[in-house]
């Protein structure tokens, strides 16, 4: 937090120039093993070097649980934060091994099986006796043995303390409304358990077209994970799994120790034989919870757990929406307010992530869809979000996706702005999914870091850079750290570039960081219905079509919370609410609301002159209201899923100020657009495709226009335009700052990265060439037209050295042209290094030649891939491309 106040405070050109830890690029530091102090030197100051502005250490699955926390773990700890500090790094404290915060290693629930986690399953059926058996977490077990024995003691799932919560005699078949419902908990007990089921009994015989819900909870004895809705609990995570190492660090806390980051705080999702109703897992059971959900609902614990997995009537809806806002608040207040309270006392920032099951999705619920996120800190991002200092949120993969927009959206809504994006990798051609993607190229990962930061991310956060690079010859996930969701990225060949990556990616997030976002569509968060309806329902689908669609059109958008639209201000047609600006608000497939007041607001906006559109189902239920024909609400309603031809019509009544943006083809560019406070508007345009683009830019009658340029962080002065054409290379990233002017003389002006080429001049350079795979190898003869992984070099990774002999017949200014390159390339002409590229164009001006033969040299890095794969499942069916794969080009530069 001091980092990013500091960034505001000082001159916006230096931070842009010069950005600050706050923007640079983070990475989680894997420790597999305790580190010597040298492998610490060399580490972090290699870390340091490759332009990454804060570490956080995590202790991954290959260290030993017991080395965890060990003292010569506290020690290497103190260690390398003290070596950090003095290379100007900022470190952060991971707060648990491995992930999952809340067990220490397995600490907290040491001696304190109090704490271990506890859980309601349920059973139905028309026979006085039922059993619960066969309980399982499949979301686990997916991940294999490895992460089964880290969490469960002796890689066994047991129970104890079987105990009925509640029992409740019903129609099987439609229940009308509540009054349906008997209450028989006190006539139902469990006859017999053992460490995997339970048989329960009811003491009579249920009637005729009768069933029995029986709710039974259970302890669980061997699992390592925490109960989260006590916070004792956290508190005694604290105690085991964090003062020591505040402790331990001393003086190095709050600089450059100043955050605390949890990961994924969740218990374990569970399924068991015959689970049946609306709620897709099992979920955590505290002593509090009755009382706290009876004071939410307004009826019985029982009941109100029985509308959690059947319809009862009209109240269904309520109830359930009702029932878990009250179980996220105790849980959020257990676990994340006792966590807060402490960072808050140690003079620390707190944040992390949560459970996104939108992970690697556009859909709300499309990353995860093997649990249901309402029985997990989920789903109320809002409200999790304001226990924190600083947003953090998860993504996966390399596509644009819904959690830094939706990160972004919380941060302002709780008064901040943006968020840290952690992103890792998951395999994608093997079931395997933590055997990673090796094939990684610095081009990917930095076109996806320039896409999280046009949907709102401050910092780019890697998961991660690797201690040591594992075995040969053992394909075993995690334990095996090479396939610990690969890559390492330290372990890349194209490591060496990274820093052309951090610098770039920096800037632009520091360039974006002074600005207010121009949102013209706010989309309501269904949280009511999200609660209610659960995660099949379809406002998780209408959210992904609203999202990608408003996206498509390059119009920018921001959640809302009904909080913030019943706090709104309404002038001039517009909701103003967050710092930001709105012209239409959005409803996708919103059955539920909390309150008549975001109805209210709603309306007010709309009889003001604002746009009010809804998609799918309709508003059914609001929970304060009991007349239902209050929850009437008037908006341009679609039943389908929004399409393209709906999204049009929706922008086509909306005129957002600002520059205006055009494109020439139907692949626009990435783009975010904000405005300062001094009238300047701020612009960064991106092509991540393969092929250049164009685009205008106007602004009024004429516009002050500056170039900041990512790369180098120069400012261009002011020149004055009417119109702007852009063109951006293939990979090109721009950052462009404007400001409306009376001048009258303006012109039209291009932007162009381009030089002049004479294409019909270029030259393919095909013959001659020589390979060495690696600098102390020997030279032989290679073709450019493919890669080296075909020409007896298929598990080389590293940088493969291309030498010619060129010749120059005519003495001109020359541009070196390599249409594919995989993946980096150094280029050195007549020994002196010309340039290095670490994404396309692959282009180089290699100046005026002299007639003659020059000595030209290109210094190629692939990936890990062919080399960390061989001999696994996970290669593929052919080797990745590496070197050059088309011949080069000689270009002569245009009179």
């Amino acid at each position: 937090m001091e980092q990013i106040r500091t960034g505001q405070d000082i001159d916006r050109r230096d931070l842009f120039e010069n950005p600050t830890a706050a923007f640079r690029p983070s990475a989680y530091w894997f420790w597999h093993s305790i580190p010597t102090e040298d492998v610490c030197h060399a580490q972090l100051a290699d870390f340091k070097q490759k332009g990454l502005g804060t570490i956080l250490i995590q202790a991954r699955l290959a260290m030993s649980r017991d080395d965890y926390l060990s003292p010569a773990y506290l020690d290497a700890y103190r260690v390398a934060a003290g070596i950090a500090g003095k290379l100007g790094l900022k470190l952060g404290i991971y707060d648990d091994y491995n992930w999952i915060s809340g067990h220490a290693g397995g600490r907290t629930v040491v001696d304190r099986d109090d704490l271990r986690e506890r859980h309601l399953f349920w059973s139905c059926s028309g026979e006085a006796r039922g059993e619960i058996s066969g309980i399982h977490p499949p979301f686990t077990r997916t991940m294999g043995p490895d992460i089964v024995a880290w969490q469960y003691e002796g890689s066994i799932v047991e129970w104890c303390q079987w105990t009925v919560e509640a029992a409740l005699l019903h129609p099987s078949i439609g229940i009308d409304s509540l009054d349906q419902v008997v209450d028989v908990t006190a006539r139902t007990s469990i006859i017999e358990s053992d460490g995997i089921s339970c048989t329960h009994a009811f003491d009579g015989v249920p009637p005729e077209g009768q069933m029995l819900t029986v709710f039974v909870s259970a302890r669980s004895t061997t699992s390592r994970l925490i109960n989260y809705l006590l916070p004792e609990a956290a508190e005694r995570f604290i105690e085991v799994g964090l003062d020591p190492l505040v402790e331990v660090l001393g003086d190095l806390v709050p600089d450059p120790v100043g955050f605390v980051f949890y990961d994924q705080p969740a218990a374990g999702f569970y399924k068991w034989s015959h689970i049946s109703g609306d709620l897709g897992n099992s979920l955590l059971y505290a002593p509090t919870l009755p009382d706290v959900v009876s004071r939410g609902t307004g009826v019985t614990f029982a009941r109100a757990l029985l509308a959690l997995v059947r319809g009862v009537g009209p109240e269904t809806l309520r109830l359930r929406a009702q029932f878990y806002a009250a179980y996220s608040a105790l849980m959020n207040e257990a676990f994340s307010g006792t966590l807060r309270r402490w960072a808050e006392g140690r003079g620390i920032v707190l944040t992390g992530h949560e459970i996104l099951p939108h992970v690697s999705s556009w859909s709300l619920n499309g990353g995860f869809t093997s649990i249901d996120p309402r029985v997990a800190l989920a789903v109320d991002f809002f409200g999790i979000d304001a226990y924190r200092h600083e947003t953090a949120v998860d993504s996966n993969n390399f596509v644009a996706q819904l959690a830094p927009k939706l990160g972004d959206s919380v941060a302002r809504s709780n008064g901040r702005s943006r968020c840290v994006v952690e992103t890792y990798a998951s395999a994608e051609r093997t079931p395997v999914r933590a055997a990673g993607q090796w094939e990684l190229t610095l081009e990917t990962m930095r076109a996806q870091a320039i896409r999280l930061h046009c949907l709102g991310t401050r910092q780019f956060l890697w998961h991660g850079v690797y201690q040591t690079d594992g075995r040969d010859n053992d394909p075993t996930p995690f334990s095996n750290p090479r396939f610990d969701f690969g890559p390492g990225i330290n372990f890349e060949p194209w490591w060496s570039y990274h820093d052309l990556f951090a610098e770039e990616t920096a800037r632009i997030s520091a360039f974006i960081e002074p600005a207010t976002p121009r949102t013209p569509v706010a989309i309501l968060y269904p949280l009511q219905t999200a609660f209610a309806e659960g995660p099949r329902h379809s406002h998780a689908t209408h959210i992904g079509a609203w999202c990608e669609g408003l996206l498509a059109r390059r119009c920018d958008f921001m959640f809302v919370s009904e909080a913030d639209v019943a706090k709104a201000r309404i002038e001039g047609g517009r909701m103003l609410v967050c710092g930001l600006a709105f012209d239409a608000v959005i409803l996708p497939s919103v059955t539920v609301l909390e309150t008549g007041d975001t109805l209210r607001a709603l309306e007010a906006f709309r009889d003001a002159g604002g746009v009010v559109w809804s998609s799918g189902d309709r508003l059914s239920t609001v929970c304060d209201t009991l007349d239902r024909e209050t929850n009437e609400m008037a908006s341009t309603h679609i039943d389908r899923i929004p399409g393209g031809s709906d999204i049009d019509a929706l922008l086509a009544r909306l005129a957002p100020p600002g520059p205006v943006i055009t494109g020439h083809c139907a692949d626009r560019p990435w783009q975010w657009v904000g405005y300062d406070a001094d009238g300047w508007w701020r612009i960064v345009l991106f092509n991540d495709g393969p092929t250049p683009l164009e685009s205008e830019i106007s602004l009024g009658d004429g516009f002050d226009c500056e170039g900041w340029c990512a790369t180098t962080g120069e400012v261009a002065e002011p020149v004055v335009f009417s119109h702007l054409a852009v063109t951006l290379d293939p990979q090109e990233a721009r950052c462009i700052r404007l400001r409306q002017t009376a001048q009258q003389d303006a012109g039209k002006g291009r932007l162009m990265t381009r030089p002049s080429l004479d294409a019909a001049c270029a030259v393919p350079v095909v013959d001659g060439w020589r390979f060495a795979p690696g600098a102390d190898a020997a030279f032989v003869p290679i073709s450019v037209e493919t890669g080296w992984e075909t020409q007896g070099f298929v598990d080389f990774s590293g940088t493969g050295i291309y030498r010619l002999a060129l010749e120059i017949g005519d003495e001109a200014d020359w541009f070196l042209e390599l249409p594919e390159v995989a993946t980096v390339v150094t280029a050195r002409l007549n020994g002196r290094q010309i340039d290095r590229r670490g994404w396309r164009p692959y282009r180089f001006a290699l100046g005026r030649l002299l007639p003659g033969v020059h000595s030209l040299e290109l210094r190629v890095a692939n990936t890990a891939a062919n080399r960390y794969y061989i001999n696994t499942p996970y290669l593929g069916d052919t080797a990745d491309k590496s070197g050059l794969s088309a011949a080069p080009k000689l270009i002569q530069l245009a009179n």
